[in-house]
Formats: C-alpha cells, sequence, structure tokens
C-alpha cells in the first residue's frame, strides 16, 4: 500500500471514529453529566462510575484517574488477582491493542488468517501508525520502549510527525499535550510502563477529540 493511500486510509479512519465519539459525548452528555464518559466496546456502551473499579495496588498512585477511565472504556484491563500493575513494563502488541480499542480503529485482517495479534499489527500499519522501520511482527511480545510509545502517539496525529531524534520527538510530544515538559519519557531506552501507556493515550484520544470539535464547529 502506497503512503498516500496509507495517510488517506488512516485520516479517514481516525476522523471517523472521533466523530463517532464526539456524537456520543453530545448526545449523553445531559443525561451522564455527572459520570464519566466511556466508548462502546463490542457495540454495547459502557457508564460506569469510576469508584466501581477498584485495584489493591492503585490507591494514590499518579496515574489512578486516567487508567481507572481507560478499563471504565474498555480500553484496558486489569489482573485476575485484583491488581494493575501500573509499574509494569508494557509490550508493543499491549499498547497496539490499546491504541486499537481506543481509537476504535477496525481490524485489517480476520483471525482465520492471521492471528489476533498480527492482525492487530497489520491494522496499524495499513493507518500508517507503525512504519516498516519501528518493528516486525516477531517483535511484538518485547517491551515497548518510551521513545517508541511517543513516536507512534505523534504518528497518530500526523503521518509525518515522529520523525528525527528523540530530542524533536520530545519537543513535538510537549508541544502537542501528550507529555508534561518536565517528563523524562524520552529520556534513554527505558521500557515504558501500563500507566504511562495508558496516560499517553488517554491525552491522545482527548487531543484528537479536540481537532474534530473543532473541525465540526467551524
Amino acid at each position: 500500500m502506497s503512503a498516500i493511500r496509507r495517510q488517506k486510509n488512516k485520516l479517514k479512519l481516525m476522523f471517523a471514529a472521533a466523530s463517532v465519539v464526539l456524537i456520543r459525548r453530545t448526545a449523553y452528555v445531559f443525561a451522564l453529566a455527572s459520570l464519566p464518559f466511556a466508548f462502546t466496546t463490542g457495540g454495547t456502551a459502557i457508564h460506569a462510575n469510576l469508584e466501581s473499579f477498584e485495584f489493591s495496588d492503585m490507591d494514590g498512585h499518579w496515574a489512578e484517574e486516567p487508567i481507572l477511565e481507560a478499563v471504565s472504556e474498555g480500553i484496558i484491563a486489569g489482573y485476575d488477582d485484583g491488581t494493575f500493575r501500573p509499574d509494569r513494563s508494557v509490550s508493543r502488541a499491549e499498547f497496539i491493542n490499546m491504541l486499537l480499542a481506543g481509537l476504535h480503529i477496525p481490524l485489517a485482517a480476520s483471525s482465520s488468517e492471521h492471528s489476533n495479534q498480527e492482525a492487530s499489527f497489520q491494522s496499524l500499519r495499513d493507518v500508517g501508525i507503525v512504519d516498516e522501520n519501528d518493528f516486525s511482527a516477531d517483535e511484538l511480545d518485547e517491551e515497548l520502549q518510551r521513545a517508541e510509545m511517543i513516536r507512534l502517539a505523534l504518528r497518530t496525529m500526523d503521518p509525518d510527525a515522529g520523525k528525527g531524534q528523540a530530542a524533536n520527538q520530545r519537543e513535538q510530544a510537549v508541544a502537542s499535550g501528550l507529555i508534561d515538559e518536565a517528563s523524562d519519557t524520552l529520556e534513554g531506552a527505558q521500557a515504558a510502563t501500563r500507566a504511562e501507556a495508558v496516560v499517553v493515550l488517554q491525552r491522545l484520544k482527548h487531543i484528537i477529540q479536540a481537532k474534530v470539535s473543532e473541525s465540526v464547529s467551524s
């Protein structure tokens, strides 16, 4: 698939996904004024109070609120033992699944032809979020590096973003609101944690929704 075609497909998917979210937010804004809004999962809307999701290792954690929001939206889940393990490293495959769920990007291939993991990977390849130079399908179970996480998030907003040196990507991430200016997210080749991945994804969603809202109102 050509770069131009991937870019067009990506923009169509992202605009459609964010538009659906914006419409649903508007439709339920009065009825759900006191509750967090959750995206739909499998066609079923989830409107849940964040307090209904409790994890034994989340009380007072710096990313508690965005994590509970993401869990209520069905983007990520905790573990069977009642923990979330926010400081555990996140794999590339896990982050790809979070992007698919959070941004409502459809699978590109049937699981009958490919494994679910491969189908998810191909979906982001098709829309241009994952580049051929990032990593291969054989490397999905490896830890996601912080710089990789930011690069994928930047590319989701702009196909031309995320290029150049890590310092430039950091500046782009700060300017767009993905990370705070004082954040050390791009320093070194450290693995991203589950908490960091959720926070970046939630901020990414809000940025995209704001851009769509502006385009609709203009």
